[in-house]
């Protein structure tokens, strides 16, 4: 008698945590693995890699490596921290200034003063416009006085490569980061995300926008739920006629640095920007107007 031996395959497990404090800001995670201590090692990957990330990027941690370089003035840098300069000089040329990673200068001045002079002004606007770095294989030297923040860039890139660590983990099938608002995805399968309105009038309100994204990342920015807090780096005034911007792109970097261009430029430029580098577009005026890219609707569900 041949007898056939039929072994069922357990099925991968769903995993999910959520922290509070990390980079300031809240992370959650799930993770999709079999065994499921697959998911346990993902989760500590995911860990590590924020933290040695921080370690380079951090504009608030006294020894990162990106304050001991302002600090010094030149030095060799990481190749992390030269990736993030360098993509931070694209995307300011790409967005035509609207990204600028001396912006916390402007937010500077506005803290001393509300109405700065026009003298202090000018000034602070030919600073802004001067070159802020130059960089040489991976050796970088700083040429302006200004403070150099990359937040809206560096935030994105440390969930895209902490979602990419936990998915070489044996085991693990999906994996997607939450990391304060940027959203990256990785692996099999596709994940559902639901866009706030910003002039939701509950919590429990429909969403502005549904969409299923697929090794992407997504991001929001805007002063609904924060305030005030974003200056356009060209007027030096405070951004009020954008009230939320979303992006969706390949990775969260490139959503987190767009979906803050997107607060500070026109909505039709902030359009044809999408349009040209193929990432999806999702704009709310202050008024409520809705202003979307044929990218971003086909992924709406």
């Amino acid at each position: 008698m041949n007898l056939t031996a039929i072994f069922k395959h357990p099925k991968p497990q769903p995993y999910a945590a959520r922290y509070e404090g990390v980079l300031g800001t809240s992370l959650e995670l799930h993770i999709l693995a079999q065994p499921n201590r697959a998911a346990r090692q993902a989760e500590t990957q995911i860990l590590l890699e924020i933290d040695r990330l921080e370690g380079l990027f951090s504009r608030f941690l006294p020894g990162s490596e990106l304050n001991r370089w302002q600090s010094a003035g030149a030095a060799r840098v990481s190749p992390e921290l030269a990736w993030l300069l360098r993509e931070a000089e694209i995307w300011q040329k790409r967005t035509r200034g609207a990204f600028h990673p001396a912006a916390e200068a402007v937010q500077a001045l506005y803290r001393h003063t509300s109405t700065p002079s026009a003298e202090d002004l000018e000034a602070l606007r030919a600073s802004l416009q001067a070159p802020l770095w130059e960089l040489e294989a991976e050796q970088a030297r700083k040429l302006t006085s200004l403070p150099l923040n990359f937040n809206a860039l560096a935030k994105g890139r440390i969930a895209d490569l902490a979602c990419e660590q936990a998915l070489r983990v044996a085991g693990v099938q999906e994996v997607w980061v939450n990391l304060g608002g940027d959203l990256r995805h990785c692996g099999a399968g596709g994940l559902r995300v639901a866009i706030t309105h910003p002039f939701s009038p509950a919590d429990n309100a429909p969403p502005l926008a549904r969409l299923t994204i697929h090794n992407q990342g997504v991001a929001t920015s805007g002063y609904t739920q924060r305030g005030l807090h974003l200056f356009d780096p060209r007027t030096l005034r405070p951004v009020t006629r954008i009230a939320q911007a979303t992006a969706l792109a390949l990775d969260a970097a490139t959503a987190d640095v767009l979906a803050t261009a997107f607060c500070v430029l026109e909505p039709e430029e902030s359009l044809a920007l999408a349009e040209e580098y193929r990432v999806g577009c999702l704009v709310v005026d202050s008024q409520g107007k809705v202003f979307s890219n044929p990218l971003f609707n086909e992924q709406c569900t």
